[in-house]
């Protein structure tokens, strides 16, 4: 399986720490209390220093979500050199979306003008796009389709809430280092010698509970959440807990594989959770000069993060061709994997 084309597009718009905080706290104003407000902003300054947060590209106000993956579409199929006829399935596997149901895929096939494929929606939230690779490997590998394109939309800044009280914090804080991205991967059969990539996977379903975007109806399925507030469609995340299970999780699947460790790697991404967890990735699997950290620049942009930092790579001439890389992920379920591909 290779890599034919990869688009990126993302709003023009930085956004710093200090003007998001400065938004939360004017929405959050209604809320407080005496002292409440210099205690929430103390503690989310002392988050941004320890998770490495800087700023986020997000978008102007009236942009819109589809311009940017009409944008990152266009763009792979151009890097790719191939028509949207030309592809066959078309895999949606962003968390950012605009209905439940259906999925947003038949959608985009439509808009997008890839009349001879079919498709359909993979959820898994940060890590649907690597769950989406491992697929579209199998499908290729047994020829039943023979391009495909792996898109999401992550323009989340919907999933809002406000901070309520100082005791929110832990759970509301990573609604601030959200980012907005869109990506499209186009796979194809490998006709030039590569490599297989190699893919492992584990989950630990007993910390589902650390991070959600609950519906209204919630209730009707678990009504024991960890979270004491489940205001419909407002993102929490326990992002201490979430990088407790990261920095256990991930290392370990890593250094107790039989494969993982001997495969060579020139360039390594991992999502972009956290400035903090990256380097310390780096450093107990000895990546230090080959993993590539962005989360001060784009934040974390949930299923777009490894493919936005390919882009990026890519542009600034850092990933090439034929390089052998590893890409490390860990996502709300709580899941990791970790994929070995040559690009």
């Amino acid at each position: 399986m290779i890599i034919k084309g990869l688009g990126c597009s993302m709003p023009e718009r930085v956004v710093q720490n200090d003007e998001l905080l400065h938004e939360f706290m004017e929405m959050s104003d209604p809320y407080f209390h005496n002292g409440d407000k210099e205690q929430v902003m103390l503690k989310i300054k002392a988050l941004f220093r320890i998770s490495g947060t800087k700023e986020r590209r997000l978008r102007e106000k009236g942009e819109r979500a589809y311009d940017y993956t009409k944008k990152a579409v266009n763009t792979a199929l151009e890097r790719a050199s191939l028509k949207p006829t030309d592809i066959d399935l078309l895999l949606y596997v962003g968390v950012g979306r605009g209905w439940i149901e259906p999925g947003m895929a038949p959608y985009f096939l439509e808009e997008f003008g890839m009349t001879k494929a079919t498709g359909f929606d993979l959820l898994d939230a940060c890590l649907s796009w690597m769950r989406a690779l491992h697929i579209s490997h199998n499908f290729l590998k047994n020829g039943v389709y023979k391009n495909i394109m792996i898109l999401n939309s992550e323009f989340n800044q919907e999933y809002k809430g406000p901070f309520k009280s100082p005791e929110v914090v832990p759970y509301r804080f990573a609604q601030l280092t959200i980012g907005e991205s869109s990506t499209a991967t186009i796979l194809s059969s490998s006709t030039n010698g590569h490599a297989e990539p190699y893919f492992e996977f584990v989950t630990d379903a007993t910390r589902h509970d650390l991070c959600k975007i609950p519906l209204p109806n919630i209730a009707s399925y678990n009504n024991s959440e960890k979270c004491p507030e489940l205001d419909p469609l407002v993102f929490f995340a326990y992002s201490a807990d979430l990088f407790n299970a990261a920095n256990e999780m991930i290392p370990e699947l890593y250094l107790n594989s039989d494969v993982l460790p001997k495969l060579p790697c020139d360039i390594a991404f991992a999502h972009s959770a956290s400035k903090s967890i990256i380097d310390n990735l780096a450093r107990r699997l000895n990546l230090e000069d080959q993993i590539v950290n962005l989360y001060p620049k784009f934040g974390n942009t949930v299923s777009a993060s490894i493919p936005t930092a390919m882009w990026d790579s890519i542009e600034n001439g850092r990933l090439k061709r034929g390089m052998d890389m590893k890409l490390f992920m860990g996502s709300a379920g709580f899941s990791a994997g970790i994929c070995h591909m040559q690009y």
